[in-house]
């Protein structure tokens, strides 16, 4: 009977380390400057006025994109792709 519950400590001792090590990487909480910083972005105080201005170059290219977008037809349906030839890259 004393084998018994040797084996039974060991045993419970064996199942609860996951529980010690997942306890040890717990996330900490927030000092005071993330928190300052995660207000700061949720305010929007220092946020942009308005539009950020693409380099003219930039611009002709991406308009010119825009542009050819209209020489191709809009498919009546778009085939599916699987997970599996998106994994290695050939997309098809």
């Amino acid at each position: 009977m004393h084998h018994r519950t040797t084996i039974r400590r060991l045993l419970s001792l064996v199942l609860a380390l996951p529980l010690v090590a997942v306890a040890a990487e717990a996330p900490q909480p927030l000092g005071e400057e993330a928190k300052a910083w995660l207000q700061l972005q949720n305010s929007g105080q220092q946020a942009a006025n308005g539009p950020r201005p693409m380099p003219g170059e930039m611009a002709d290219h991406v308009y010119q994109r825009y542009l050819d977008s209209f020489k191709q037809p809009i498919p009546a349906e778009f085939k599916r792709q699987s997970t599996s030839d998106s994994a290695n890259g050939s997309g098809q």
